[in-house]
């Protein structure tokens, strides 16, 4: 009997874990919401500088291989078009719309943002664990979740929003550039793959950006948070808490990508 109910308790010691997850991950979202929505009167001018540098280092200093990434993109959807369709024509505009905007754009940024800042805030939250600072932190006086998660939060979806954006404008010029390198005066003229883009855009477009972005950063930056805190009081769980980070930010981002994707297309 306990052989058959074996795997049932397993099952269900998962779920309950995975529950209490995803409840702790979204109470810290909350909890960053509240305190940037009505922010305490200590500790503003610190925690401004902790959020500037975060959306320095995961925005400003992103921007680079951010736009190589883009153009390549770019360049491998115009050379798929071009020999799938034999001809650009028009309908470049709708395929820059749904691939690059909709789909690839908030994804693969969101996968440049977890293995840059992801990485670097579990692993540095994990360092100042093993080394006491956290610790050091309370008995100061000071919140180490208003002064440590709260500005990576902010910080992390602020630059996932411009980083989106700035991937989605590269692709959409690189796209263009390509086609005119590639057919020469043969490609479609700007007009026209400007009015093939607005004409593939939808009213709903706006707001799956937005939830496939902002929502995303929030969520990265809660994993990241939570796996550095919650290190081992030992170097050896540093790089643990870091590729957990990685794994688990992967997952909800792709799980998050997938569900926003069916309620856009329902």
């Amino acid at each position: 009997m306990e052989r058959l109910l074996a795997p049932v308790d397993a099952l269900g010691r998962a779920t309950i874990a995975l529950t209490s997850y995803l409840v702790e991950i979204a109470t810290a979202v909350a909890l960053s919401v509240r305190h940037l929505v009505l922010p305490a009167r200590g500790g503003r001018r610190v925690a401004g500088d902790v959020l500037a540098r975060q959306v320095y280092f995961t925005g400003v200093e992103a921007v680079p291989f951010v736009l190589l990434l883009a153009g390549l993109t770019a360049t491998a959807l115009v050379a798929q078009v071009q020999v799938q369709a034999s001809g650009l024509g028009t309908g470049l505009g709708p395929l820059i719309v749904t691939l690059l905007l909709r789909e690839l754009g908030p994804l693969l940024t969101a996968l440049v943002v977890i293995g840059r800042s992801g990485t670097a805030i579990a692993t540095e939250l994990a360092n100042m664990r093993v080394a006491g600072e956290i610790d050091g932190l309370a008995y100061a006086g000071v919140d180490p979740f208003r002064y440590l998660v709260v500005p990576r939060l902010a910080g992390m979806a602020v630059a996932m929003v411009c980083l989106t954006l700035v991937w989605v404008a590269a692709a959409v010029v690189a796209g263009f550039a390509l086609a005119r390198l590639w057919l020469g005066t043969a490609a479609p003229p700007w007009g026209a793959y400007a009015e093939s883009l607005a004409l593939a855009l939808d009213l709903t477009d706006p707001l799956v950006l937005l939830a496939k972005t902002l929502i995303p950063g929030l969520v990265v930056a809660a994993i990241a948070c939570r796996e550095g805190l919650a290190c081992d009081e030992a170097v050896t769980g540093v790089p643990r808490a870091a590729s957990r980070a990685v794994v688990r930010s992967i997952t909800a981002v792709v799980v998050w990508d997938v569900l926003v994707t069916l309620v856009a297309v329902t």
